[in-house]
């Protein structure tokens, strides 16, 4: 078994700690497309060539109700926040959650903060678009995806997108899944989930300059100049320590505590 720590910057996500704990795809898909009166007749689930795809794929939910409308310079905001008048806050989440990287591109992300880490020496992780679901979110935008081994690198993650054609508008939910992430290993995973502190922060961020205020060289632009450097410091043992003493207590797949 693989234990995947994994938590949330409440600095820059306050909200993240009432995030829903990763949900198993295959599990949800079977529940929500196979119903008992039909288990006879759609037996694809029983098939290991769906079996094996969908092993170890987990969707994550949005820490925030929150929408977006581009229409041509316009950007309207649907949210609590500009549904209370407090126009201020409203301008200050935009600003440090939303990230218009190519007006003309159509290319945009949305900052979440989460981080998934292990202490295996090599694991790779996927994220992938919803590829599965029925909501906004896979309708009106193409995820980017992306990939890194969370055994060598500690990295949050923001959701990427460009709007698909005729769709200027995409609604996150707290109830519905935003994107997937693939655990490429046959072993079963146990996430544990930890309290994200400043120290760690600070660590990340001393991290994350490493890629700031340099040419793109060909070196720089590859996963392994940063592992390396990971590795050099000795991030993984410092960062670990910090984790394992910041456990939270079990939780069940909604995130309730488990009493024994």
């Amino acid at each position: 078994m693989i234990t995947i720590y994994w938590g949330i910057d409440p600095l820059s996500i306050p909200e993240g700690i009432r995030i829903d704990p990763p949900v198993p795809i295959m599990n949800k898909f079977v529940k929500d497309r196979i119903p008992e009166d039909l288990a006879d007749e759609i037996t694809y689930n029983k098939c290991p060539a769906f079996f094996n795809e969908l092993k170890n794929v987990y969707g994550m939910k949005s820490v925030y109700d929150y929408g977006i409308k581009i229409k041509g310079e316009e950007i309207s905001i649907n949210s609590p926040i500009s549904l209370s008048q407090n126009k201020q806050q409203e301008q200050s989440f935009f600003k440090s959650h939303v990230n218009f990287r190519s007006m003309k591109g159509n290319l945009f992300s949305f900052h979440q903060g989460l981080v998934f880490f292990t202490e295996n020496p090599s694991l790779t992780m996927s994220q992938l678009p919803a590829f599965m679901e029925d909501n906004n979110i896979v309708k009106n935008t193409i995820c980017i995806p992306g990939q890194l081994d969370i055994g060598k690198y500690f990295r949050t993650l923001d959701f990427a997108w460009h709007f698909r054609k005729g769709c200027n508008t995409i609604d996150f939910s707290r109830k519905e899944i935003s994107f997937y992430l693939k655990f490429h290993t046959k072993e079963k995973i146990k996430f544990q989930r930890f309290l994200f502190t400043p120290e760690l922060v600070n660590l990340n961020e001393t991290m994350m300059r490493a890629k700031n205020v340099k040419n793109p060289e060909p070196l720089t632009q590859v996963l392994n100049f940063y592992y390396n450097i990971f590795d050099k410091y000795n991030f993984k043992n410092k960062m670990l320590k910090i984790i394992k003493e910041n456990l939270c207590k079990e939780e069940d797949l909604e995130g309730n505590v488990v009493t024994r």
